[in-house]
């Protein structure tokens, strides 16, 4: 394994894994409670990495969306910009300055902005470290993409 580079402007916390299994299995019940409405897709890639990471149940979403890989999500814009013969920024700013037209409008507006912030943190994801045992070292630890 290469070396493991931290972020020198990023703070790091120390967490056992079964207090974050029960942060994770708590977050999917939300997902299933919230979903779609109050879902953040800044958030979203990081329940479906970590909880397959750790061998828990995935969000509810992972039926729709798989395993939340950038080309899934370019797919996908690409037939909503194929369905409305436009740019997705140019569908979602028309639906934001007149307002959706219909159910249908609407919910593939929630979906668009949706795609697109997952897209931006998929591009940007960050790294979380995960060690077992006393040997916390992040040399040793597995990374979660």
């Amino acid at each position: 394994m290469g070396a493991v580079e931290l972020d020198p402007d990023e703070e790091y916390a120390i967490i056992p894994v079964s207090i974050l299994e029960r942060i994770l299995r708590y977050a999917t019940i939300v997902c299933q409670e919230h979903c779609p409405v109050g879902r953040d897709p800044s958030t979203c890639p990081y329940i479906v990495n970590l909880t397959r990471k750790l061998g828990l149940p995935p969000p509810p979403c992972i039926n729709d969306y798989g395993d939340y890989r950038q080309d899934t999500f370019r797919v996908m814009i690409k037939d909503l910009e194929h369905k409305y013969g436009v740019g997705i920024n140019e569908f979602i700013n028309n639906v934001r300055r007149r307002k959706p037209r219909s159910l249908e409008e609407q919910t593939d507006f929630m979906e668009a902005t949706f795609y697109v912030g997952v897209l931006k943190e998929l591009g940007d994801i960050k790294k979380i470290f995960i060690a077992r045992g006393s040997d916390i070292s992040v040399k040793r630890a597995t990374v979660v993409k």
